[in-house]
């Protein structure tokens, strides 16, 4: 892949070479789930490096820019919606995000995958915003051969009700969290209160330590504010001296004016990633 490719596109779009757009469902937790994937234009260098994107709570906010660059730097990028939410099956709960993308990414590894798609299963990266963040980070703790997580503006639920910010969360739940399908915002939130300490991105941070890590905050952010939610991760993984890059972009929690600084740095850190 070539980062500085982001924001350029080759000149005309041939039949044999053009990117390509396929609609997938992959089963998790006995739910299809249903998302899409971007495959780059053939002229890049196969196998592809791959990118599995997670969006965040519910998913207005989307990442469809980063993906579209991302694409055009020479990945697969890979996007499915989590379980009760944007059509997917299920219910909507926090303890099924991390499931979520565990199952997606064996997935995108599996030999008939990664040949049918060319994958580089020895690339796959895990990208995820706010909640998604949260998601992607618990899931390489179990994912031994993902080659890099990088979460954006990460939500930590466990943090969330360290520092009294529950009412918060519960408002977010019943307020936007409305397009989801769930059986009650209460039942969302006491998932959350039940399974704080086992979701928190502090929880088995220690496994972390052997991937590359890319934290990058929003300094503006009021939502999921980095000094209660990101930064205590990153001192952590660089006490035990892990492959761990900090980042900040003065912009609000959705980096909504910043998206082609945000885009730059994420396309230069996988890029530098890859093996």
């Amino acid at each position: 892949m070539k980062a500085e490719k982001a924001f350029t596109e080759f000149e005309s779009d041939s039949i044999e070479s053009a990117p390509e757009v396929f609609e997938l469902n992959i089963i998790s937790g006995g739910c299809r789930l249903y998302g899409y994937l971007l495959s780059p234009d053939k002229r890049n260098e196969k196998p592809f490096p791959a990118v599995i994107m997670s969006h965040g709570f519910p998913g207005y906010t989307t990442n469809n820019d980063l993906e579209l660059a991302l694409m055009r730097t020479g990945c697969v990028v890979i996007h499915m919606n989590h379980r009760g939410a944007w059509g997917s099956e299920g219910k909507y709960l926090f303890t099924n995000l991390k499931d979520d993308l565990i199952a997606i990414a064996k997935w995108a590894h599996s030999p008939a995958i990664s040949e049918q798609y060319d994958i580089d299963p020895d690339n796959i990266f895990l990208v995820g915003h706010s909640m998604g963040g949260l998601s992607v980070l618990n899931a390489a703790k179990e994912l031994p051969f993902i080659r890099g997580v990088a979460a954006l503006a990460a939500y930590d639920i466990g943090a969330a009700f360290r520092y009294n910010m529950e009412k918060d969360l519960f408002l977010m739940i019943e307020t936007e969290g409305q397009c989801l399908n769930m059986n009650s915002a209460s039942e969302v939130y006491e998932n959350a209160l039940n399974n704080r300490d086992e979701l928190s991105i502090l929880n088995g941070y220690e496994k972390l330590a052997d991937r590359n890590v890319l934290l990058t905050e929003a300094s503006l952010d009021t939502v999921a504010p980095a000094e209660k939610m990101m930064k205590p991760l990153y001192e952590k993984l660089s006490e035990a001296n892990a492959c761990v890059e900090y980042s900040s972009i003065m912009s609000g929690h959705s980096f909504a004016g910043q998206r082609m600084k945000l885009t730059s740095l994420v396309a230069r850190w996988i890029e530098k990633t890859a093996i």
